[in-house]
């Protein structure tokens, strides 16, 4: 579980990817459309190494530049080498309504502050202490970083 105050909520009633090596998440339908770069997307996918892409998922493992390519845009807060078959989680949770959208239109807000905000709609995407490639069930090079992202 995280410690209180420097993650989102991540765990307990989250969904969660399978534990694969270059995989994804099954699509996820957005509860609200999401604007990026002047597209309009309604669905996503969270993949096991560190990123988001919209049109299809993806098993990139190395950090392509930006942009990557044409036809498949991509929020990389986490792009590395993941295998998830031995150790760590990949959750993500879509909020609505509650203390996370509250908390992250505080969080915008304050680090923003010349900009006025407030969030209708909030995913949450999480690699808990996730495992490098390759892995193996006497050698495991853990991450102990859980890193939590964002997206609104």
């Amino acid at each position: 579980m995280q410690p209180p105050g420097v993650f989102y909520p991540f765990g307990p009633g989250d969904c969660w990817c399978s534990h694969t090596d270059d995989g994804s998440c099954p699509l996820i339908p957005l509860s609200e459309s999401f604007h990026f770069f002047g597209l309009t997307y309604r669905q996503i996918f969270v993949n096991n190494n560190g990123h988001l892409t919209f049109n299809t998922a993806s098993g990139a493992f190395r950090p392509d530049w930006f942009p990557s390519s044409p036809v498949r845009d991509i929020i990389a807060p986490f792009w590395t080498d993941i295998d998830t078959r031995q150790n760590g989680n990949v959750y993500y949770q879509q909020y609505t309504s509650g203390d996370v959208l509250q908390a992250a239109t505080l969080n915008i807000n304050q680090y923003f502050p010349n900009v006025t905000f407030n969030a209708s709609w909030v995913l949450v995407a999480t690699w808990d202490r996730v495992a490098y490639y390759p892995t193996t069930p006497t050698v495991s090079y853990v991450s102990n970083i859980k890193y939590n992202f964002l997206i609104i």
